[in-house]
């Protein structure tokens, strides 16, 4: 037994060992402490307040938009237009 646990020569390295145990202990500790004493309160509604009843009484302007979809939309405005004023006009003599 003694072969496989070799004694700590140093003391700094001891102290520093020792330190580091115990910190490890307050932290876990400490934690668990905190968690028993000082969970939250239960969520109890709180009465509401002038924003939020200002907030109900008034009306969303994001419901109000239009749907609008721009490749639905009508882009030429000369689609049923007539823009051709020589449509119908000339008569191709050599035409038939």
């Amino acid at each position: 037994m003694e072969q496989i646990v070799q004694p700590i020569k140093s003391k700094k390295t001891l102290l520093a060992i020792i330190t580091i145990i115990i910190a490890a202990v307050l932290i876990i500790g400490g934690f668990f402490i905190y968690k028993k004493y000082y969970q939250k309160a239960p969520a109890t509604e709180q009465p509401q307040t002038l924003g939020g009843q200002i907030y109900e009484q008034i009306q969303n302007p994001a419901e109000k938009i239009p749907e609008t979809n721009p490749f639905e939309a009508k882009t030429n405005p000369f689609e049923e237009a007539k823009t051709n004023p020589f449509k119908d006009v000339y008569k191709n003599p050599f035409g038939g």
